[in-house]
């Protein structure tokens, strides 16, 4: 079953663990150049990598600190055959998170925005369900996840009602995670409020304001943000996994509600233009032609930590203004959509970006086979060392049912641990409503369960509950850096 936890998908795990010996690929992260007419090695191991695991397609591009290195592979439209090329925009989902908070960092640039200014300062008509928390909500908590909003996701309502205003009005119905401040869960809605506020305060469409303030400049030519812009270029279609018989099947909703476009349902471009992106950004915010988009200031600002996500792995990320940040001094962040997985990982201190797109769901696996050794060659650090499993353990402080608006997760107790079914209360995309094997979840300390799911191609699960409250029964769990909290 496809959740939100696929979608809009945050940065894939990287260099998250004490050092080991990192992959050949690694080691040989700076290729000699191919010669003339030659696939580099890159587009070698890339088409390996991706045939290896199903992937239909596939866009890299890296900057080494003093070359640009590039390769595509396999199809962009699996139906039509047409193949992957260097000019084909690929989604980036919630990359443009990245994006979207740049926009308000130029606010505060101009002195339009305080970071701790209450959000309805600058937005007196935004509505919540908890007044009282609509007031203690500031400018950062939406950059840095730590709104405590319900608002994983929202119902679309029809191409004629999926204004980006429309999805904050609907923010009237929205309850409260957690109070405002106190804990950190990846918040998409939230997203949408900044990209709203900018539009606001500009009086200028968000989509022209992502082209006027950030393309245009950077010369990102490569690159849209209004659907409407898509017969200009050449662009991919994302491939769904048939729960029921693990084949593959062209998604019919490329593009999720454009109400959500701030938080990354609407975004494409190459992998090239994302890299140029990022260099401005960890460049001190000037483009490499350069044209300034944003003070060194800003910059710095939106890679510095300012809240951390419950740890469910070896360590936990710590988030910035728009930027995941990982060990090693590595930001990044990734996306995922219907049909969409994609990451962006960039290192300030060498001026290294690197950036993969594909248009399958089976995605993250070619990003974790493909990205993982090239980051750790940065950094130094390795792969996460494997968990063990630990004894019996009572079980049932955890067991009950835990949601968000979107989202529901289901954990009973079995004999080899627990058994999670989760729940897609919305059914995002074209397989949402299929069913899936219950995932088996088996205890690893701290809280913390991991298992795998019956999904063909599956990944692994990291989930970990927080907060008992005084039964000893946990309130919240935590997973793909999102809390969800107890119903029942």
């Amino acid at each position: 079953m496809t959740t939100r936890r696929d979608f809009l998908l945050q940065a894939p795990a990287a260099a998250v663990a004490p050092a080991v010996a990192v992959s050949a690929f690694a080691r040989a992260s700076n290729p000699r150049p191919s010669s003339p007419g030659a696939p580099s090695v890159y587009a070698r191991r890339l088409e390996l990598a991706r045939k290896a695991l199903g992937v239909t397609g596939a866009s890299f591009a890296y900057w080494d600190g003093k070359s640009l290195h590039t390769a595509v592979a396999g199809l962009r439209n699996s139906v039509t055959g047409d193949p992957v090329t260097i000019d084909t925009l690929m989604h980036i989902g919630s990359i443009t998170k990245v994006t979207n908070a740049v926009l308000l960092m130029q606010l505060v640039d101009e002195g339009k925005v305080v970071l701790d200014d209450p959000v309805i300062k600058h937005l007196p008509e935004l509505r919540l369900r908890d007044r009282q928390a609509l007031g203690r909500i500031t400018c950062r908590m939406l950059l840095n996840h730590t709104s405590g909003i319900d608002g994983e996701w929202l119902p679309e309502y029809g191409p004629d009602q999926e204004r980006i205003v429309d999805a904050v009005d609907r923010c009237a119905e929205l309850g409260q995670l957690f109070p405002p401040g106190e804990e950190a869960s990846y918040n998409n809605i939230a997203t949408v409020i900044a990209g709203h506020l900018t539009q606001t305060l500009r009086g200028t469409s968000w989509y022209t304001l992502v082209k006027s303030r950030i393309y245009d400049p950077l010369g990102m030519r490569h690159a849209l943000v209004n659907p409407l812009e898509l017969p200009r270029f050449r662009v991919s279609i994302g491939d769904l996994t048939d729960s029921a018989t693990g084949k593959m099947f062209q998604t019919t909703r490329p593009f999720l509600a454009p109400s959500f476009a701030p938080a990354g349902s609407t975004q494409m471009m190459t992998a090239t233009d994302l890299v140029t992106l990022a260099r401005a950004l960890i460049g001190g915010g000037v483009g490499t032609n350069g044209t300034r988009i944003l003070s060194a200031t800003s910059a710095q600002r939106m890679m510095e930590p300012t809240a951390e996500f419950v740890a469910t792995r070896s360590s936990a990320e710590k988030v910035g203004l728009g930027w995941i940040l990982l060990p090693g001094g590595v930001v990044s962040h990734g996306g995922g959509g219907p049909g969409v997985q994609s990451s962006l990982f960039a290192h300030p201190a060498t001026g290294r970006a690197a950036v993969l797109l594909t248009n399958c769901d089976k995605g993250g696996r070619l990003i974790a086979e493909f990205m993982d050794p090239l980051v750790q060659s940065w950094t130094g650090i390795g792969s996460p060392i494997p968990s063990r499993r630990v004894g019996k353990v009572d079980l049932a402080p955890y067991i009950g049912t835990y949601e968000n608006n979107a989202d529901r997760y289901v954990v009973s107790a079995i004999e080899e641990g627990l058994a999670l079914r989760t729940v897609d209360k919305l059914s995002t995309y074209d397989n949402s409503d299929q069913q899936s094997p219950a995932t088996l979840l088996y205890a690893v300390g701290g809280d913390v369960f991991e298992g795998k799911d019956g999904r063909p191609g599956a990944a692994d699960w990291a989930i970990r509950f927080i907060r008992p409250d005084a039964t000893g029964k946990m309130r919240f769990l935590a997973s793909w850096d999102r809390l969800l909290l107890r119903s029942s």
